[in-house]
C-alpha cells in the first residue's frame, strides 16, 4: 500500500552496503522508520531529499509495520545547520528528545510544527540560541503533558512575585519567602521576568510563541531550568546534550 506523508528526517543510519534507515517525524504517525534502497550511492536520486533535517512530502510503501521509500518532493532542506556546529549539535539534541519521547502511531502536528519553527529560527539566526533551546524544551514537555505549574505560588497564591524559586523536581514555584526547601529538591531562583518567560513558552498561542524578548539574566536562568526540567521529568539525559555543551565550552575557551 502506498501512502503519502509530510515529514522531517531526524536520523540516518546505514543499512549494509545498499541502503539506509531513516527516522522521520510525521504529522500523521509520529516517528516512523523508513528504509531507503540504494541511498548510499552518491548518484542516488534520494540522497538530497532524504538527508538529515530534510522536510519533504514522502511517498512510502507500507508493508505491515515497515515503510519503504519510493519518492519524495522537498519542501525545505535545512542546509544552514551544517554550516554551524553549535546549531547542528543543538538540532540533533532536539531530534533525540523527539525520537525518545514521541509515541509511534499518534498524530503529532504540534511537535512537528515546533521542531520546524525552531529549526527555521536556528538556521536564520533570528533568535538567541538559549531562547530557542529553552523554548523547545519547555514547549515540548508541555505537548507531552508535562507542563510546569505556572499559575501561582503554592503557599500564598501570589500570581506574579518579584522574586521566586521554581522547583525542577516538583514543577511548582513559590515566592522566595514561601519556598519550603528540601535537600533533594533541585530548584532555581529567578526574578518575575523568568516566570513571565516560562509562562509565555508553555501557554502562548503558537502563532506568537517565538515572538518575545528576554534579558541576559533571564535567558541564562530559564535555559538552565528548562534543561533540568525536561531531563528530570523524562528521566534521561541524552548524550547529545553533553556533546552540545562540550562544543559550546570549546568555543568559549
Amino acid at each position: 500500500m502506498l501512502i503519502t506523508m509530510n515529514g522531517l528526517v531526524l536520523r540516518e543510519k546505514q543499512a549494509g552496503e545498499k541502503g539506509r534507515f531513516l527516522d522521520i517525524l510525521t504529522q500523521e504517525q509520529g516517528v516512523v522508520e523508513v528504509f531507503v534502497r540504494g541511498a548510499k550511492k552518491a548518484t542516488s536520486k534520494s540522497t538530497c531529499v532524504t538527508q538529515l533535517f530534510s522536510y519533504a512530502t514522502f511517498c512510502l510503501e507500507q508493508r505491515g509495520d515497515m515503510y519503504y521509500f519510493q519518492s519524495a518532493k522537498p519542501i525545505r532542506i535545512f542546509y544552514g545547520l551544517r554550516e554551524n556546529l553549535d546549531h547542528l549539535s543543538l538540532a540533533s539534541y532536539f531530534s533525540d528528545w523527539i525520537r525518545y519521547a514521541v509515541p509511534k502511531g499518534r498524530q503529532e502536528n504540534m511537535v512537528l510544527r515546533l521542531m520546524l519553527n525552531t529549526l527555521h529560527y536556528l538556521t536564520e539566526e533570528k533568535r538567541d540560541e538559549r531562547m530557542l533551546k529553552a523554548l523547545f524544551e519547555l514547549r515540548f514537555a508541555s505537548e507531552l503533558g508535562l507542563m510546569p505549574d505556572v499559575l501561582m505560588c503554592k503557599r500564598c497564591m501570589n500570581y506574579l512575585p518579584d522574586s521566586l524559586v521554581f522547583s525542577v523536581t516538583n514543577g511548582h514555584f513559590w515566592c522566595e519567602d514561601c519556598y519550603p526547601g528540601t535537600e533533594d529538591d533541585v530548584a532555581y531562583s529567578m526574578r518575575r521576568s523568568g516566570l513571565e518567560m516560562i509562562r509565555h513558552i508553555v501557554l502562548m498561542d503558537f502563532a506568537r510563541l517565538f515572538h518575545f524578548r528576554a534579558g541576559e539574566e533571564t535567558l541564562n536562568v530559564v535555559s538552565k531550568f528548562a534543561e533540568e526540567f525536561l531531563c528530570c521529568h523524562l528521566s534521561v539525559r541524552p548524550r547529545s546534550l553533553d556533546f552540545y555543551h562540550n562544543i559550546k565550552r570549546n568555543h568559549v575557551e
